[in-house]
């Protein structure tokens, strides 16, 4: 004979589950609090006290993991940054918080780290454009042209009217040397938002750096060049 299952079981799990949700959104308020006051220990238990009531809670991964980076213990962080990777899909606001982790180490410039995170985001999901953005940044900074240039492609083909993609695209080409065709790029983004100045400067460096090589070109064997002042400048990404 079967035996009927009752609905108690199912409602019983729910409630801890709401329980547990409770209690970290509850503990990783307090952990905010805490770092506004500047009480920084405090803010760090209070996130260990949200893991341990729901330990998926995506905001206190991303941010314990932040603080582990700050203190020093990289592969901690390393950890739970990777730990977002294998989240389920229907995590609240997960794409937005990988995406802010891989912000992260592009700032600290961890780019080896922001790579691999990167990559398994992109893996994971293919047409979110800002994932390839990141890989292509981060691999622009390893000097993996060919990955970089391809991933920032593809975040051109995801979001083709975002400005930002192409100019990234434009200074990946730079970097790579090809630089007719970073100046192509840079020309196109100009366009698109003639007030951009990153892509301005990017599409002015280019121009400089095409014209340069075009005139040592021309020189004469034994004439000699005229000097050039140099100037340090930002790249774009």
């Amino acid at each position: 004979m079967k035996v009927r299952k009752s609905g108690r079981s199912t409602q019983g799990k729910r409630k801890s589950g709401d329980w547990d949700l409770f209690n970290a959104e509850a503990e990783y308020a307090e952990s905010m609090v805490r770092t506004a006051l500047g009480d920084y220990p405090a803010a760090e238990s209070a996130l260990r006290r949200a893991l341990e009531s729901k330990p998926d809670y995506a905001p206190a991964i991303f941010s314990l993991g932040t603080v582990e980076y700050q203190r020093g213990r990289r592969a901690e962080g390393r950890k739970l940054f990777h730990s977002l990777l294998s989240l389920p899909e229907d995590t609240t606001g997960l794409c937005d918080i990988i995406d802010q982790a891989g912000d992260f180490l592009i700032q600290r410039k961890v780019y080896k780290e922001g790579l691999e995170l990167f990559r398994g985001a992109a893996a994971r999901f293919p047409n979110v454009a800002v994932f390839h953005q990141g890989l292509g940044c981060c691999a622009g900074h390893q000097r993996l042209y060919d990955e970089a240039v391809a991933a920032a492609n593809r975040a051109i083909e995801l979001e083709p009217s975002k400005q930002e993609f192409v100019t990234d695209l434009g200074w990946t080409l730079f970097l790579a040397g090809r630089l007719r065709e970073a100046e192509e790029a840079l020309e196109r983004a100009v366009s698109m938002d003639p007030a951009n100045n990153c892509a301005r400067n990017n599409l002015r460096m280019c121009k400089n750096k095409l014209s340069a090589l075009e005139e040592k070109n021309a020189t004469p064997a034994g004439r000699a060049r005229p000097a050039r002042s140099r100037r340090r400048t930002t790249g774009g990404i």
